[in-house]
């Protein structure tokens, strides 16, 4: 069990350090809290082994972490809330094995955004759903990025 947390707390720090190097890289430009998303690339990987505690839980503290260290509370309802939609999506396509690591990033990384505008409208109204093309985009994107990585990694982990 004490090995099980330490190993959790190393890979939510892992986590927080990958949020911090996206924090630095603004995407703001095209639109804002657009980020490829390569901390979830840890929870991805506790999915794809099996064990779905452990990614909710440090899924978790790194949401409540990063929000604390990086942003404000507003982010922490955005993120806290994408955050578990997009991880009961990877879990449940997690169940089909025709679904590559790459396709369980995607699918976390749309439910993420959806779920991001679902909670801007209820604090914000309807004018932020011409965001939903740009997030989509950026969703297929950064789904695609985070799940290569995982990929890459879970075949070298894999393989010794």
């Amino acid at each position: 069990m004490a090995k099980k947390i330490c190993l959790y707390g190393v890979l939510s720090a892992l986590c927080i350090v990958f949020g911090f190097i996206e924090h630095l890289i603004s995407f703001d430009f095209i639109a804002p809290g657009i980020k490829i998303g390569l901390a979830n690339s840890v929870a991805l990987l506790l999915i794809v082994w099996g064990d779905k505690q452990g990614a909710i839980a440090v899924n978790l503290v790194r949401i409540l972490l990063s929000a604390l260290l990086f942003s404000n509370p507003s982010v922490l309802y955005y993120s806290l809330s994408g955050g578990v939609i997009s991880f009961i999506v990877m879990v449940i396509f997690s169940k089909f094995n025709s679904v590559s690591i790459i396709g369980l990033s995607i699918a976390g990384a749309v439910a993420h955004n959806i779920t991001q505008l679902v909670c801007a409208q209820l604090l914000l109204g309807n004018g932020i759903w011409y965001y939903t093309p740009i997030l989509l985009v950026s969703a297929l994107l950064g789904g695609f990025i985070t799940g290569t990585a995982a990929s890459i990694v879970f075949k070298k982990i894999k393989n010794t």
